[in-house]
This record gives structure tokens, sequence and C-alpha cells, in this order.
């Protein structure tokens, strides 16, 4: 039961949070207007907007840091006025590329509200998670912590693999603390319907085909192979198949297994004329908890090998380029109880677990840094995620702002007794 100096506090907390709900909201506006796609990669613009921003509202614990001039993440601090257990609120910077101008109805850049909706380049994935969680520091701030730490971490680099985001700062030791919470959109068919325990790794890799670049003349006339038409044989075989021939374990909060992604980017020919002697496409799968890389370059190579048996025109080589590991934590950590708490408090309902079914910068925090971290818990729909009219519902972002904020009071509060 709290007291009446936390009921207090709790009261100023809310509303602070309520006096801040436009403003977040304008925040989360500013920062979809600023471009920060990656590739080509360059956080500097967006990493300075946070920084100011965290600046003016009173949190001076901050800094730009990363392995370029152009690739910084931010970290922040606010402390509480007693020592105790310390959280981390995270979220990326950077957004995928717009892709196809003509698929969207707008600016990708140009914030537009309409119908209740926010639309926008990076609006669930994740701006708005980004701008609430500075809010919801600076609200803590204010009112004032009465133990513990909050710490920000704002990565670049996520979306192309957390290389010179999550996985340099980990590497580095600047990721310390006894949980994390990722805000990553974790709707798939409505907002906040999973709290992610599971962040799915990511095995990227490419196929190259040869074949017998000659005179497109006289292919009926000498022995030829079309590269392309080997490489579309192959994927269209690879897209049926080669789930099926993976090795993995079963896991109840990701029950449909891996997810397989055959071609997702595809080269051949040369030009009119040629019979194509080369090409390649590219593959992701998205992996579970107990995979291994090990594993997952046999399984690939075994297929391989079996379909250039079966079609002796057929040459592939295997081209490994990626792996992240897939993480997971207990549902009995902390700070799941501390989200839990905080969502019944805010949506009036508690999310059900699940998996995430993409990767997130979980791992480098999890594994390499050792944190306990909720992969993915923030507003948003995963599926407009990196597709043209991306949006969000404007009322998510300030619940948002009021899930962090209160799940942070409950986590340092039972953390640091």
């Amino acid at each position: 039961m709290r007291s009446e100096g936390k009921r207090d506090t709790l009261k100023e907390l809310l509303e602070v949070l309520d006096s801040y709900e436009d403003e977040v909201l304008e925040f989360t506006k500013e920062l979809i207007a600023t471009d920060s796609a990656n590739p080509p990669g360059d956080e500097r613009e967006v990493a300075q907007m946070v920084v100011d921003r965290l600046r003016d509202l009173g949190i001076d614990e901050v800094r730009a840091v990363g392995p370029e001039e152009e690739r910084p993440s931010v970290l922040a601090e606010v402390e509480g006025a007693q020592s105790g257990a310390s959280l981390i609120l995270s979220g990326h910077i950077d957004t995928k590329p717009a892709g196809d101008l003509t698929a969207w109805d707008t600016d990708p850049w140009d914030p537009v509200v309409s119908e209740g909706r926010l639309y926008g380049l990076g609006s669930g994935d994740m701006k708005a998670a980004v701008a609430a969680m500075t809010y919801a520091a600076a609200s803590l701030k204010k009112v004032g912590l009465p133990a513990g730490t909050l710490k920000l971490v704002f990565t670049a680099d996520e979306e192309a693999g957390s290389v010179k985001g999550s996985k340099w700062l980990a590497e580095r030791g600047l990721l310390e603390a006894d949980a994390a919470i990722i805000g990553e959109p974790s709707g798939v068919n409505q907002e906040w319907e999973a709290l992610h325990l599971v962040s799915r790794g990511a095995a990227l890799f490419k196929v190259v085909v040869r074949g017998t670049q000659m005179h497109s003349s006289i292919t009926d006339r000498l022995p030829a192979i079309n590269a392309s038409v080997k490489m579309a044989q192959l994927m269209s075989r690879m897209d049926k198949e080669l789930k099926g021939c993976l090795t993995y374990p079963e896991h109840p909060l990701s029950p449909l297994g891996p997810t397989v992604n055959v071609g997702v980017m595809v080269q051949g020919g040369v030009f009119y004329g040629i019979c194509p002697g080369l090409g390649e496409f590219a593959c992701d799968i998205r992996t579970l908890p107990g995979m291994t890389q090990e594993a997952m370059e046999k399984d690939l190579q075994n297929f391989l090998d079996v379909a250039m048996s079966e079609d002796p025109e057929l040459n592939a080589e295997l081209v490994f380029e990626t792996w992240v590991g897939a993480t997971e934590i207990s549902p009995e950590e902390p700070v799941v109880g501390a989200l839990l708490a905080a969502s019944q408090e805010v949506l009036g309902s508690t999310p059900r677990l699940e998996a995430f079914p993409g990767a997130t910068d979980a791992p480098h925090f999890q594994v390499t840094a050792g944190i306990p971290t909720v992969a993915a818990f923030g507003p948003g729909l995963l599926p407009l995620a990196h597709s043209p009219n991306e949006y969000l519902e404007i009322a998510s972002v300030a619940k948002s702002m009021r899930i962090y904020a209160l799940a942070t009071t409950h986590f340092l509060g039972t953390e640091s007794g």
C-alpha cells in the first residue's frame, strides 16, 4: 500500500504528465520531420534535437556518442534522491528509407494529423516512443525520483543491424542497468496488444548463382545457362521448402517458428543482348531462441547441395552475412511486472506475453551487456512499420509517456526497496 507521501508524489507525477500531453505530440512531429533514414545513415540532426530537448526539460546529464561523427546515439540519466536500481528506456532514432515516394499519400517527412492518426515515416517505428520516453523522463525529473536511476538510450543504426548503435555501445561498456525496456511498436492487429519477452534474431545471407555469360542470339545453338532463370527456380524452391529444412526448437511464445523471406533483394543480368552469367539474391530469416549460426549455415548449405545435386546446371554459392541471436527474459522479471502494472493503470488492461516478430536492439542489451530486456513494448502497429503511409493513433503518444513513467516508478520503487 502506498504511503501518503507516495500518493502525493504519484498525484503530482500524473499532473505533470497531463501537462506534457500536447508537448510530447508536437515533439513527435518534430522528430518525424527530421530525416534519419538508414541507409544512408546519419542521425546527427535528430540526435541533436533530442539532446537539446532533454536539456531544455532540465535533464543536464546527457551526451551524444558514437563510432563516427554522423552516427551518434544519445545517452541521458535522471538520478534519484537515493541510490538504488537502474532502468533503461530505449528506442532507436533512425528509420528505414521511405522507399517508393509515389506510394505515399503524403510527404513521409511532413507529419500529418487526420482522423485521430499521426502519419509520417517513423511515427510508430519509433519516434513516438522516443518522444514519449523523453517526456516520461522529464516528468520524473520534475517530480523527483526518490531512489534509483532512470537512463535513456536512444540508439543509432538499429535499422541496419545496430553495429554503430547498440552493439557499439554494449561492447564499450556504455550500457549498464538492472533492466531495460525497448519501445518498439508492440501491436500487430491492435496497439498495445502484447508485451514481448522474446526478440527474434536474424540470419541475413545472399546466394550467388552462376551461369554462362554470352551473346544472347546464340543461346539456342550453344550450351548456355541463364543465371537469372536458375536463380528464379532456386528462389521458388527455397520459398516453398526451406523453412521445413531448418533446425529449430518449438517455442511457446512463437508457435509459428522462424519466418523465412526469400529474395528481399535481387540482382541479375547485364543488359539486352547478354545471357546472364551471374545473379544473386538476399534472404532474411527471423530466428528463435535456441537457434545457432552454426546450425543455420549447415542447414542452408545442405539445402543448396541437394538442389545442385538434382540440377547439374545449378551453380549456387552461400554467402552468409549477418547473424543476430534471439533473446528472451522470464515473465517473472520485475521489469515485466512493472510494465503490466503500468499498463493496467493507463490502458485498463494488461497485454498478453508474446515473442516480437522482428529483431530489436535487445540482443546487444541482454547478451553483450547482460541486462534483462523487454524486447518490445511501445506505441504503433508493426505491420505499418517499413510501409508507405505509416501512422499511429495520436492517443498512443500520451499513453506511452504515462506507461513508461509509471513503469519506471514501479520498477525503481520495488527494486530500490
